[in-house]
């Protein structure tokens, strides 16, 4: 069941698809994007469905997702870690940013009730800057 909601999930940000992205996730979802908050406009932390809707919509207008690869995957119970190999491009000067990160998901009835990413954060603040 873990990997339909991944599944799911990561469709929706790849789509720029809101409503599918909504539909995965509970209404008090919690996501945590760990990294200078300031130099990346969507680190920190963002409560509820609409706030995390904006999150990924502030994430889109800065990056295009090419490809999401998992390197690794250690599920538990009530969640999972994935450890991911991504490749995005930055909108802005069209540079493409290769980088891992660490996404970790919990899920309640279903659905994504967390989200926390570890990634490489001085690169993705590195390649805004050069925009």
């Amino acid at each position: 069941m873990s990997q339909m909601i991944l599944d799911r999930w990561y469709a929706a940000l790849k789509a720029g698809d809101a409503g599918a992205l909504a539909a995965v996730t509970t209404d008090d979802v919690i996501v945590r994007w760990n990294g200078p908050v300031g130099l990346v406009p969507w680190a920190g932390v963002w409560e509820g469905r609409a706030k995390v809707i904006t999150f990924f919509k502030r994430v889109a207008e800065h990056l295009e997702i090419v490809s999401i690869e998992t390197v690794q995957t250690i599920a538990g119970e009530g969640g999972v870690a994935i450890v991911l190999s991504g490749h995005w491009r930055v909108r802005a000067s069209g540079e493409d940013l290769r980088v891992r990160a660490a996404n970790i998901f919990r899920f309640e009835d279903g659905k994504v009730a967390a989200f926390e990413v570890y990634p490489d954060s001085h690169a993705f603040a590195e390649a805004l800057a050069r925009a």
